[in-house]
């Protein structure tokens, strides 16, 4: 009858070292047993157990995921930052799908990266790669772009990634956002409702140059400007009224509206949470709206129909988008090796009240 076994004193970590010591065993047999892998005797294995679960081991999650290679449950979940809106939603929402297919769904987020850290984020994403995880979902709106880098790398060594919000540089499946729609639905929008001196509410710094690259603030300038191109419409400089985020940005952007000599008769504004702060403000300078200046907002929030005047929005489908994610994630889970598929979401205008008409 084997005696029972006292764990090592102090904080030390039982490993698998330590079992195969005190069973006088090599290594390579208590893992097999173990593992239930292997040819290991029924009788070992019951010793190799019983002695383990008397010792106080615990198999080492990252050993197990590296020696299981790509019969691991590990999917990583990355984004460039969470915030208290639509982002986190969608991120949210992917975990808990994921979750139902039995897979273990950390969330791993990034500082915002800046031309003096440009290489933060891809070492992190780096050290990810290295824990060998089945796949990587990723929220591409705020990554560097040298983290492609590192995900194309780890889809050559055999890895999934599954990227979504915006269009990136690597042959992986695709869930895009179409912003550019977005933006080009409310300036139509308000252009056929009579308005012809439109201004849009942006969250960017003033140091940004939102011509260039493939943000987010980008799509959405060239979805606008595509809408007032159409119509003969000028794009005035001074109607873009650059902010920051949520309620914040929205009494900034109220601010510069309200110091403006020439003032625009509609406004397209990212996003709601901005749009309400700024109904706000010019209800306390005595500005209405919509006789005086009319709003779209975006992402149909909820808070949209609660607005003093209930908003008009176009919708960012968040359900629409994590599902697809997850849908293309499981086939590939499941063996899918067709070639990648990109994937393209487009948001519904919503009528309320904040409009009107010329």
């Amino acid at each position: 009858m084997l005696q029972t076994l006292t764990p090592p004193t102090g904080r030390r970590t039982v490993t698998i070292h330590d079992v195969a010591a005190e069973l006088g065993m090599h290594k390579s047999t208590v893992s097999l047993a173990l593992s239930g892998k292997g040819n290991v005797s029924s009788a070992t294995r019951a010793r190799v157990m019983q002695v383990a679960t008397e010792m106080g081991y615990q198999p080492n999650p990252l050993a197990q995921r590296l020696a299981n290679g790509v019969n691991n449950s590990l999917v990583c979940l990355c984004s460039g930052g969470l915030d208290v809106g639509l982002t986190t939603e969608k991120v949210l929402l992917i975990q808990k799908q994921l979750g139902k297919l039995s897979l273990e769904v950390p969330i791993y987020t990034f500082s915002e990266w800046s031309n003096e850290i440009a290489n933060s984020q891809a070492s992190q994403v780096r050290n990810l790669c290295r824990q060998q995880p089945r796949a990587i979902v990723c929220a591409a709106h705020a990554l560097n772009p040298s983290v492609f880098e590192e995900l194309n790398q780890y889809q050559i060594d055999g890895g999934i990634v599954v990227a979504y919000d915006i269009e990136v540089p690597i042959n992986c499946d695709q869930v895009i956002f179409d912003r550019n729609d977005n933006a080009y639905q409310g300036a139509k929008y308000l252009i056929e409702q009579g308005h012809r001196e439109i201004g849009i509410g942006l969250s960017v710094p003033e140091q940004w140059h939102i011509d260039e690259g493939n943000t987010p603030q980008h799509q959405r300038l060239a979805g606008f400007r595509r809408a007032l191109e159409e119509a003969g419409l000028p794009f005035r400089e001074e109607w873009l009224f650059r902010h920051s985020t949520y309620e914040i940005g929205g009494a900034e952007m109220a601010k510069h509206y309200l110091e403006s000599k020439q003032k625009p008769t509609a406004l397209c504004v990212v996003n709601d949470y901005v749009a309400l702060a700024f109904m706000v403000e010019m209800a306390r300078h005595g500005i209405r709206v919509p006789e005086d200046v009319s709003l779209v907002g975006h992402d149909n929030q909820p808070v949209a129909s609660y607005c003093p005047v209930p908003l008009t929005s176009i919708s960012q489908p968040v359900e629409r988008i994590a599902t697809q994610v997850v849908e293309l994630l499981a086939a590939r889970l499941a063996g899918d090796r067709s070639d990648p598929k990109k994937s393209i979401i487009r948001g519904d205008l919503i009528e309320r009240q904040s409009v009107s008409k010329r």
